[in-house]
């Protein structure tokens, strides 16, 4: 009921009974209340400072939602081995655009972020398709992030499942 659009959660309520939706959005708001109540610590935030690396990590964070897990999800859903093919194809197609805004956004660091300590909201929206992607890969023989194809976001990948945060919620 408190997301009329698309019906489903997550959702924040606000106290004066506004909703939020939808993960990335939350997360977003969540920052910005943090920078403009002064609440955050110095390397907590989430986006970079810079306006526009801040806007570069929403879309790319988009990106992730539109492109990458459709394409990820039909590899699981499609109907016939040409299907499955074809969206396997469309995620590697999508996983390389990611392995350059990596290269691109990351200094050369471990995470998305540009740091080695904390990842980022691009990092995070990344990071939760983790599982999928390592589940579809075992069921359907497939490798789709690797040190051939995708070095750099192999090398993230397990910096990612490595962080103590990740590793408190991702599954084995």
């Amino acid at each position: 009921a408190a997301n009329p659009v698309y019906g489903k959660i997550p959702v924040l309520l606000l106290p004066d009974g506004r909703a939020i939706c939808e993960s990335a959005v939350i997360v977003q708001y969540i920052e910005d209340v943090a920078r403009e109540s002064g609440g955050a610590e110095a390397g907590s935030l989430l986006l970079p400072d810079d306006p526009y690396e801040r806007a570069m990590h929403r879309f790319w964070t988009a990106f992730i939602d539109d492109k990458f897990w459709p394409a990820l999800d039909a590899v699981s859903l499609a109907p016939t081995p040409g299907a499955r093919a074809q969206a396997a194809e469309d995620t590697r197609a999508a996983l390389s655009l990611l392995e350059e805004a990596f290269k691109d956004r990351s200094n050369g660091r471990a995470f998305f972020s540009g740091g080695d300590a904390a990842p980022g909201l691009l990092d995070l929206a990344l990071g939760c398709f983790l599982p999928a992607l390592r589940a579809c890969e075992r069921l359907h023989g497939l490798s789709l992030i690797d040190a051939s194809a995708t070095p750099l976001l192999d090398g993230w990948s397990q910096h990612f499942a490595a962080h103590p945060a990740a590793k408190r919620v991702l599954p084995d």
